[in-house]
């Protein structure tokens, strides 16, 4: 795709609006966005082309419509004057159930009377010849909207989640979509969701759209291509998702300089969530681009290269691996993640082959073929140890779990929530847990771990060694280096508009310290999914002189046994906990709260409940003990909070 329908931008010269704030130790206070910021909309050029794999979903019982197709060649926005005629209608409805090539083109649909829907209210509406439904709705300021109906993440139904002001929250993953552009808002994903018109003809609802994107359900937006009279390159140092997110927005944005990725790992952007819930993945089936999309959008993906040094007075990075060169930027994205930590060998007492970590794709090959039909002991109860220790749960001949805490996910979740999975899942599933222990002796022969002693005397035999005890920001070459890192984590500090204190360069990921807005800009570091993503966007809307402050409520999700727990928010100081429903019968929501305040929300089957919570969050609204005591599902307080006078 080509930039026919909008111009191509060049980055401002030097000193121009795209320029970060001058070098300091730890960026200012927050400052005004610039005056683009609410332009970004106005020129939006019209959607590509659908995706080519549409998204199968399961429908329900839904109100019967009334249904008339549409003859070829007639634009959607001339559907209007079509007659309706019942003669007409009747043969437009044949040429639909007979495959006519005629209703390829558009479809009208006549959904309900006008008054049948509530404000608030989301249905499916089917459509003649389609395989899939769409998504009526009338929003909280009255107007009717018609968009896809599956989140383009992971196909959640989105009428099963949260409806907020002119958007959708996914009720599985946070993802939200504008229900008048159907662009994506909030992550995680790349792609938007088509969007249907809906006019009013005499006491009826009446959905008009293009047929093929009933089905082929997700958006890919339109990118600009690289032009030769554009003299910017943007590096962008980090092939994960906050690395192809930002590459991705400066096509958006009309970008046509160069886009350099550089990714240390030798595939293109993965869903790396992915990794410790299948460690079998095929890596060509989990990536979030293809290398041929890439292309097409030019995007110079360059993998196995590992940045040696940055240089930020001649603007270059050096970099080694498949070609060892020095590059040229203009604007410099730094979004190298994080990294595992490892047990030093000062500690375990030598090297061993058989202790393994997972961050990366070959970390789970690896771990996988290593421990299949094993014995497998993993240290640290948190996500990764414990979504690994689910994984293995009939493929391992043992499974032990070595816990510094009384419970898994104690820091998460809390002792309560923890102490129900461990109970009702892992302990059913004969996973054997050792809390409150740590290592104190390492034993092996020939490089191979065979045992270690724990700090209670137990000894723990095993074939494979997993430690899973945390992460550290990717962030060493930069230590001696005039940017400003964080004196105890090294993460590299940012602003709300992803600048660091040196112009031109740019921080996002998991690598970077910046401020969270959805709780009193508290600066901190976070790696979740959705995060990573918005940073990727915000910082190129920086890069392209459109600054708009991140305001994303952090969402996560941890997958055990088929069961999906959720959180939203960020739960430090955390001083008190109320928790609706039944913690043994694994249905639940957990509040947490600090000082009174609610500032994270943890479900397991009761959805949507953290999405309407992060879509508060979001919103800017305070929510107390008393406010989930009385209403803990926050249905009665989303209705306050989003109601629109009339």
């Amino acid at each position: 795709m080509g930039c026919e329908q909008s111009k191509s931008f060049t980055l401002p010269a030097s000193g121009g609006a795209a320029v970060a704030p001058a070098a300091a130790a730890a960026p200012q206070s927050p400052r005004p966005a610039s005056a683009d910021d609410n332009n970004k909309n106005n020129n939006s050029p019209p959607p590509p082309p659908p995706l080519e794999a549409p998204v199968k979903l399961e429908t329900k019982d839904e109100p019967e419509v009334k249904i008339m197709a549409v003859n070829s060649g007639t634009s959607a926005r001339n559907l209007k004057d079509l007659p309706s005629s019942p003669s007409q209608s009747q043969k437009a409805n044949a040429a639909a159930e007979s495959g006519d090539p005629a209703f390829s083109d558009n479809f009208e649909v006549v959904a309900c009377k006008i008054d049948e829907m509530q404000v608030g209210e989301m249905r499916h509406v089917a459509v003649p010849g389609a395989k899939q439904q769409v998504l009526l709705g009338k929003g909280f300021d009255g107007d009717y909207f018609a968009m896809g109906t599956a989140c383009s993440h992971y196909s959640a139904l989105l009428k099963n989640g949260v409806l907020g002001d002119s958007r959708i929250r996914c009720p599985w993953h946070g993802a939200c979509f504008n229900t008048k552009t159907g662009d994506i808002e909030e992550f995680p994903c790349n792609d938007g969701v088509h969007v249907f018109e809906v006019q009013t003809k005499g006491d009826e609802l009446i959905i008009r759209g293009e047929a093929k994107n009933v089905d082929n359900q997700k958006r890919t937006f339109p990118m600009c291509k690289r032009s030769s009279d554009s003299p910017d390159t943007v590096v962008i140092i980090g092939g994960g998702a906050a690395g192809l997110i930002c590459a991705e927005t400066l096509r958006k944005e009309n970008f046509a300089g160069k886009v350099i990725l550089l990714a240390s790992e030798d595939y293109a952007p993965y869903d790396r969530p992915k990794l410790s819930k299948a460690l079998d993945s095929d890596g060509t089936k989990i990536v979030l681009r293809k290398e041929d999309f890439l292309k097409e959008h030019d995007i110079d993906l360059r993998k196995s290269s590992k940045v040696e040094s940055i240089d930020f007075d001649k603007k270059t990075v050096s970099i080694i691996g498949a070609t060892n060169e020095t590059i040229d930027y203009t604007h410099l994205v730094i979004a190298v993640g994080q990294r595992v930590r490892q047990l030093a060998e000062s500690v375990t007492g030598g090297k061993w082959n058989n202790i393994h970590y997972l961050r990366t794709l070959d970390d789970a090959k690896a771990l996988h073929e290593a421990a299949n039909g094993k014995r497998i002991a993993i240290l640290g109860s948190s996500f990764i140890g414990m979504e690994v220790a689910a994984y293995f749960v009939g493929k391992a001949t043992s499974i032990t779990v070595i816990s510094r805490t009384r419970v898994p996910y104690q820091a998460a979740f809390g002792p309560e929530v923890g102490e129900a999975i461990k109970t009702e899942l892992f302990d059913k599933k004969g996973v054997t847990f050792i809390p409150d222990v740590s290592i104190e002796a390492y034993t092996g022969v020939n490089e191979v771990l065979q045992s270690v002693r724990l700090s209670d005397g137990t000894t723990v035999e095993f074939d494979v060694l997993l430690a899973g005890i945390g992460t550290v920001p990717n962030t060493d070459f930069l230590h001696n280096t005039s940017l400003s890192l964080h004196p105890t984590t090294k993460a590299l500090i940012v602003d709300e508009y992803m600048a660091t204190n040196i112009p031109y360069v740019y921080g996002a990921g998991d690598c970077v310290e910046f401020p969270l807005a959805s709780h009193d800009n508290v600066r901190c570091t976070i790696g979740h999914w959705n995060i990573a993503h918005s940073q990727g966007r915000t910082a190129a809307l920086s890069v392209v002189g459109k600054r708009k402050p991140i305001q994303s409520v952090p969402y996560f999700w941890t997958t055990i046994f088929t069961k999906s727990i959720r959180f939203a928010g960020f739960g430090e100081g955390v001083s008190d906990t109320f928790i609706h429903g039944s913690l043994n019968g694994l249905k639940f929501v957990a509040y947490y709260l600090r000082e009174g305040r609610v500032v994270g929300a943890a479900s397991l089957m009761y959805d949507p409940v953290v999405s309407r919570f992060a879509e508060l969050l979001a919103k800017g609204a305070v929510i107390t003990k008393e406010a989930v005591m009385e209403d803990p599902e926050l249905t009665k307080t989303a209705e306050k909070v989003f109601a629109v006078p009339h």
